[in-house]
């Protein structure tokens, strides 16, 4: 942590220590900002587009409201778990603890034994299930749907006094209940006795949201995708409510931050700087919906802004098969701007519709892209045309990422995405892993070779440990240790320098050449150098592992199954994987000892996380070896 950090840290605690002392007095001066109750007069209503939305969008949404209207919720590994009414707020309902009701400041988050998962609270809080009751009303014209919205806003309200407690501990959490509060006025509209009402109770919370995320923004290392969605949720308030004293400096603050953000996390080619695939979904989201609605209110984001955005939806669409499967690399916690119940597959293949280049129709009729752009058509706002994946080989060098490809979009489409980029945003490289010279592997469209996921942040250490190590990757491991050093939960103390070598495309093959050296710190010092070819005719990847050194050296190979592969040993050192109706072949360096493991919590290996807080068993094949010096190894992998 460098002096201007702890500068940033020390101010933070001083704000916080002046607006505890003054608590009361400064709650008082809050309620005296409006400037009168000129309530989201520019942003018109989007009742009559949803009528677009089909019948079989509209049914899970609808399904969903249903369970939230009687108090059953649906996130992380809760499924339809009735949390009473009225609803706690404060309560893990994955571990039944409830979070003090003490000045936020004070509250240590992540202490477990005290509050539980603060995952769990503070995706309740987002409120963001408010959103389908307000799509349910508004289809079925049932009015029990806002009665309950309001009713839980009233709660809400009540329960959550200005910075007490855990839901004024994030600035972020903030910012994501102010864009929910926008689209529940977005989708229901904001005339009628009723929706004034609801502007009442909320004028208040409204103004204490963007306050707090005013002061407390996230800054310095902290600045990840958390300062994104703070930003996007100050521009949405203060659009949609511009009836405050500040309104229209939040406003200018807020965009100016967008702007600088969109280049300050995002490589030129489109790559997140986190290196982490949910998480870029996640900013996209963010970052489309502000400069949507600056658009649609004339307050327009510059080209270069729509332009950069342009390059992380084509970075999305690059690494997804023909199916709109994508690698999971990095964190994700399964978090959605505007949540509706869909994959993140489901999410990426719609945000890649939002490009003229994917040539959607003018009239959309997509939910997410409609909410997504306050009803305006992709057409209306002017996106930078991208080409189409290419059909052998794209690189995102400023990244690190590289696709490998045969008969791409077609039948029997090959492809690999080879990870040969730096950990994560530095200085805390927070959501990166430990996955150098990892790769995923997809045939005709279903996965074979994947990134588990992430799984968990706080509930266990050792869960988070492992799913963020390299032996939950499919690349190599040296003497048991992880590639780069952990110095905690979201900190990396030392990180492998891995970057590409080679890369070449010509018409019987592509490939790839990266090397690291995160195994340096080694006693005796190890370089891992990996070369992908992919062999168009054959339809046959050959990965060449040579490690440099001079010593005696424990050597593991990591090979990750989809959960939906069924993988069998057919010969010393081969191995086949059924997935569906395609099937492909193993084949290790006969050196090896080659081991299956599925579901195994001693050693933790043979597992897949596709949404935050649920892990399920899958196959995991791990080669070992021993080797006295340099040595080199090749693995094959075919269709059959």
């Amino acid at each position: 942590m460098g002096p201007a950090e702890v500068i940033s840290r020390l101010a933070d605690v001083g704000r916080h220590l002046s607006l505890r002392a003054s608590l009361k007095g400064i709650q008082q001066r809050l309620a005296r900002r409006l400037t009168g109750l000129n309530w989201s007069h520019r942003v018109p209503g989007i009742k009559h587009q949803l009528e677009r939305v089909s019948t079989r969008d509209r049914d899970p949404v609808i399904a969903g409201a249903d369970r939230w209207l009687d108090h059953h919720a649906t996130f992380f590994s809760l499924n339809d778990i009735p949390l009473g009414d009225p609803i706690d707020w404060h309560r893990d309902y994955s571990s039944e603890m409830v979070g003090p009701i003490r000045y936020s400041g004070l509250i240590n988050a992540r202490d477990k034994d005290r509050v539980g998962d603060i995952k769990y609270i503070w995706e309740l809080n987002r409120l963001q299930h408010l959103i389908l009751l307000a799509l349910a009303g508004t289809w079925t014209g049932n009015a029990t749907y806002w009665e309950e919205i309001e009713k839980q806003v009233i709660s809400w309200d009540k329960s959550n006094p200005f910075m007490m407690g855990l839901n004024w501990k994030s600035p972020l959490e903030a910012g994501m209940r102010l864009i929910t509060w926008a689209y529940v006025l977005f989708i229901t509209g904001n005339g009628g006795q009723e929706r004034e009402s609801f502007h009442k109770v909320l004028q208040h919370t409204i103004y204490r949201h963007q306050y707090f995320i005013r002061k407390f923004y996230s800054k310095n290392s902290s600045a990840n995708n958390h300062l994104i969605g703070e930003m996007a949720g100050l521009y949405v308030g203060s659009v949609v409510w511009p009836c405050y004293r500040e309104s229209a400096a939040w406003r200018a603050f807020a965009r100016q931050k967008l702007i600088e953000e969109m280049f300050r996390q995002v490589e030129a080619d489109g790559v997140g700087k986190e290196r982490a695939t949910e998480y870029q979904v996640f900013i996209i989201e963010f970052f489309v919906l502000a400069g949507a609605l600056g658009h649609l209110i004339g307050d327009p984001f510059p080209q270069e802004y729509w332009a950069r955005l342009k390059c992380m939806l084509g970075f999305l669409s690059a690494i997804s098969n023909r199916a709109g499967d994508l690698p999971m690399f990095g964190d994700g916690d399964s978090g959605q701007a505007v949540w509706l119940p869909e994959t993140t597959p489901e999410r990426v293949r719609q945000l890649a519709g939002l490009s003229p280049f994917r040539q959607i129709s003018a009239v959309n009729s997509d939910l997410r892209s409609m909410l997504l752009l306050w009803g305006q058509s992709p057409q209306e706002i002017s996106f930078c045309p991208l080409p189409l994946p290419s059909q052998n080989l794209e690189t995102f060098p400023d990244g690190g990422y590289y696709v490998l490809a045969a008969n791409r979009g077609g039948e029997n489409e090959m492809m690999v995405v080879f990870d040969s980029g730096p950990l994560g945003l530095p200085p805390l490289n927070a959501h990166g892993h430990a996955d150098a010279l990892s790769f995923w592997f997809s045939y005709d469209g279903e996965e074979f070779l994947i990134d588990p996921g992430t799984f968990t942040y706080y509930s266990s250490a050792q869960w988070r440990s492992y799913f963020r190590g390299t032996s939950a990757h499919n690349t190599v491991r040296i003497d048991g240790e992880d590639q780069s050093v952990s110095g905690g939960t979201f900190l990396w103390r030392e990180t492998a320098d891995c970057r590409l070598e080679h890369v070449e495309g010509t018409d019987d093959f592509v490939e790839a050449v990266g090397s690291h050296d995160g195994y340096q710190r080694l006693a005796d010092p190890v370089i891992h150098t990996r070369k992908l070819q992919l062999f168009k005719k054959s339809r046959t990847l050959v990965i060449t592992d040579r490690l440099e050194c001079e010593g005696a050296h424990d050597i593991e190979l990591f090979f990750h199954f989809s959960e939906k592969c069924q993988v069998r040993q057919v010969a010393p050192g081969s191995f086949e994987a059924l997935n569906r109706n395609k099937r492909i072949s193993i084949r290790v360096d006969s050196r090896f000892e080659p081991q299956l493991y599925r579901g195994f919590e001693k050693p933790i290996l043979g597992w897949v996380s596709r949404t935050f807080g649920i892990k399920e068993p899958s196959f995991t094949l791990v080669a070992r070896a021993k080797i006295g010096g340099s040595a080199q190894f090749v693995t094959e992998i075919a269709a059959i």
